[in-house]
């Protein structure tokens, strides 16, 4: 197990705890391009109870569980709390900061949709538009007969398109990225364009008809290349100048550059023996170089104080700081549930944490608070990612969350579920 050395995180962390208690002026002082500051019980929590909450996540770093994180948590637009611990690289004793920087996976997601939704607002496509209408490649798709089959050769005609709502919806057919289909037609390279891996992905055939089952899929990345083809932008400069720049979302972008490269959290590895910490293997195309392939489900590095203003750009109905991204009814139909009862993403098994939850443009959507594991809020929206990375929105209490960790697997120790439980019970009013 690795031991922080070299730094008395024990000591700096307990002065972090007290900062918090008493919400010194420095506390107070909003990040870079952050959200204000706020007191706790002016907005609602209790520091005492936050305090708990901020104890649970330290005890993970200094017990070598996690080599650190960041957490941060917004009531009404403004922060009411916001702490970094640990170090965001063991190996160079690099401590960990407010804005660190993390690779959020998944949680790319709602980024990409909210994009899509910016071109149906402005008319240049619609939900019901065919992925065929922009990329040809889709428009004679074909459908596995027995896609668990051992012979992959049997395939029919789909029933009907796939449609930019499908895309949204992983109703489109398509597989996961990582899924044994895509692996065994290499259709997934970093090394690849996005064009060139959308080609590949229309090549190979669906697990299903559009819209008759629900799979976890790559199909947020095909949107991308839709937002690329209807806009006339990479990808990457579409996102920057119609979401990054209105939000002052400084740090997010599909890699780490090289001016910003030490606030870059590595990532590790939990051993199932012994639960100690090893380094994450690089990708073939390190995250910290320009990538050719931009994925909108998967490839985007973030922050949480960038990543909790996309959430209140959301919350305040597409606006913050005078900057409008999104009108409210958009916003309000993605952070609707979209999937019937015989589709639902999650489920019927009791013991499946998100069996409460339903699915929206891009992100998961809660419908049944009754049937929360660890406390959540009917309407509440947001996902995750796969290294660790946490975030939903509460549009009833006006709080959003956002926790930050690199580590696989990702749902160790639960550490992000644990947190959002204690920001629950940390609310007074």
């Amino acid at each position: 197990m690795h031991h922080f050395i070299g730094i008395d995180m024990a000591r700096v962390n307990s002065l972090l705890l007290l900062t918090l208690l008493s919400l010194s002026p420095p506390v107070l002082a909003a990040p870079p391009s952050g959200l204000e500051r706020g007191m706790p019980e002016n907005l609602g929590f209790s520091s005492q109870r936050l305090a708990l909450a901020h104890k649970m996540l330290l005890q993970h770093v200094e017990d070598g569980r996690v080599a650190g994180l960041v957490a941060g948590v917004a009531r009404h637009g403004e922060v009411v709390y916001l702490e970094s611990m640990g170090w965001n690289n063991i190996e160079q004793e690099n401590p960990m900061l407010e804005d660190s920087i993390f690779q959020i996976r998944s949680m790319s997601k709602p980024i990409t949709a909210v994009a899509a939704m910016q071109l149906i607002e402005q008319g240049k496509m619609n939900l019901q538009d065919p992925v065929s209408k922009f990329i040809p490649s889709f428009g004679n798709a074909r459908v596995f007969i027995d896609p668990d089959a051992a012979d992959f050769s049997e395939t029919r005609a789909s029933s009907r398109e796939m449609t930019i709502e499908d895309l949204l919806l992983n109703t489109a057919g398509l597989s996961h990225r990582f899924g044994a289909l895509y692996r065994q037609n290499e259709v997934r390279s970093r090394g690849d364009s996005l064009e060139l891996l959308v080609e590949k992905v229309a090549a190979v055939p669906l697990l299903g008809d559009p819209g008759e089952q629900w799979v976890y899929s790559i199909s947020i990345t095909v949107l991308g290349r839709i937002i690329e083809i209807v806009s006339g932008q990479d990808f990457d400069d579409y996102l920057n100048g119609q979401v990054y720049g209105p939000l002052q979302m400084d740090d997010t972008a599909f890699y780490v550059s090289a001016a910003k490269a030490q606030r870059l959290a590595r990532a590790y590895r939990v051993s199932p023996e012994d639960r100690s910490l090893s380094i994450l293997p690089p990708m073939p195309i390190p995250i910290t170089q320009d990538p050719p392939l931009l994925e909108g489900a998967a490839g985007i590095v973030s922050t949480v104080p960038d990543y909790l203003r996309f959430l209140q750009a959301l919350l305040n109905g597409g606006e913050l700081e005078g900057q409008r991204i999104l009108e409210q009814a958009t916003v309000e139909t993605m952070t609707r549930n979209h999937i019937s009862a015989a589709l639902m993403p999650f489920g019927t098994n009791p013991n499946n944490p998100m069996l409460d939850r339903g699915w929206g443009y891009g992100m998961a959507v809660v419908v049944d608070e009754s049937k929360s594991s660890y406390g959540t809020t009917n309407g509440e929206f947001g996902w995750s990612g796969s290294l660790g990375t946490f975030s939903w929105a509460d549009p009833v209490s006006g709080t959003s969350v956002v926790i930050m960790l690199q580590v696989q697997p990702a749902g160790a120790y639960s550490i992000a579920e644990k947190f959002k439980a204690m920001v629950y019970q940390s609310m007074i009013d």
